[in-house]
């Protein structure tokens, strides 16, 4: 071989080599977030008319301004009119849903409880704890949750997983061992070099609508902020707006609480989408902790007695998960699945650790 043809043959492999090393699968991250308390039929169906009709109180809806701003004749429309951007770029694009028993379709929680520490315990271990969490009792979760097995596994910083939460009680559930991952929950100030959101950190305790609980709006800018600078690979922002509304029976607030989320659901898919690190590399889980009853008189309610609570939904967008719109038939899915589901997205084996836990959710399906 010629001096010329050799050097050539080297170049190219030295070419072929570095493609092959920069084109290496550039580790997952995962983006969880939970919608506390949002019926299916909402999510599903949008506003719910026998529920304004009841709280109506015999009153017309024609000069109701959310029966204006929210109603239309298919279910279709309606939702669309209350998370626009879940229905259109989302669920189009990138996503699948599941959980509406019109299609067939079941997602369920397997702790008996219905309320939301049950249900966040189960999300957060991939098994309901029935035997010790009973209720929103504050107590310290009895098991590591899948954000501290991750850190632990990847051997990840403290700060590559965290969770912002518009609950305080979070605090108890998201971690076992305290200050295993970065948390700011309820009331608790959030370090920024940004002044406005200095002065929001400073001022959210004045802004007290719930006890316990901050507005939605604090939680969602600190979490953006967070994900914009630290980067983190596993990122969880639990909002709480929607349960607080449905529990003052305030409908109207209910509809706008989740019109407010699929703000929030645009604003955090944008930005994944304009920072490499995540762009078409990330799986995005949204869902629910429990459900409600599905009668007008109990819209607002969710315990152990209201079996229609047990039902949820659930969002999926993963990169290799070819699936758009909404899931029709299939086998029920279970809330105890999502913990090994992102582990499995993390490449990490959760039923090696925890036996006991709902397997993974397959996310290389098809259309």
């Amino acid at each position: 071989m010629s001096l010329r043809l050799l050097l050539l043959s080297c170049l190219l492999s030295c070419c072929a080599w570095g493609h092959a090393a920069g084109s290496a699968a550039k580790p997952r991250n995962v983006v969880l977030v939970t919608l506390d308390g949002v019926r299916v039929q909402e999510m599903f169906g949008g506003a719910d008319i026998a529920v304004m009709k009841h709280l109506a109180r015999g009153a017309p809806l024609d000069g109701n301004a959310s029966y204006q701003r929210y109603w239309a004749p298919s279910a279709e429309e309606r939702r669309a009119r209350i998370m626009p951007f879940l229905w259109g770029t989302l669920l189009r694009q990138h996503a699948w849903i599941a959980g509406d028993p019109a299609k067939r379709s079941h997602v369920e929680v397997t702790n008996r409880f219905h309320t939301s520490y049950p249900g966040y315990a189960e999300i957060l271990t991939g098994r309901a704890h029935d035997e010790v969490i009973v209720d929103n009792k504050e107590q310290r979760i009895p098991v590591p949750t899948v954000l501290e097995f991750a850190r632990r596994e990847l051997q990840l910083p403290r700060s590559a997983v965290a969770a912002f939460s518009s609950w305080d009680l979070t605090n108890s559930f998201a971690e076992h061992e305290p200050g295993t991952i970065t948390l700011n929950a309820g009331f608790a100030a959030y370090a920024s070099g940004d002044p406005g959101l200095r002065a929001l950190s400073a001022a959210q305790g004045e802004m007290v609508a719930w006890d316990g609980s901050r507005f939605d709006y604090i939680t969602e800018r600190f979490a953006l902020d967070y994900l914009k600078r630290e980067r983190p690979r596993l990122l969880y922002v639990l909002l709480g707006d929607t349960d607080e509304v449905a529990h003052d029976g305030r409908y109207e607030l209910l509809l706008q609480s989740l019109r407010h989320a699929d703000h929030f659901l645009e604003e955090l898919w944008t930005q994944l989408q304009a920072m490499p690190q995540y762009r078409d590399n990330t799986v995005l889980i949204v869902t629910a902790d429990h459900g409600r009853g599905k009668t007008p008189d109990f819209w607002g309610s969710h315990d152990e007695e209201i079996e229609a609570a047990k039902n949820i939904w659930l969002v999926v967008a993963a990169p290799d998960d070819a699936r758009r719109g909404e899931i029709e038939g299939g086998p029920t899915l279970y809330q105890n699945q999502i913990a090994a589901t992102i582990a499995k997205a993390l490449g990490l084996d959760f039923d090696r650790a925890y036996p006991e836990a709902g397997q993974p959710i397959d996310l290389h399906g098809t259309p």
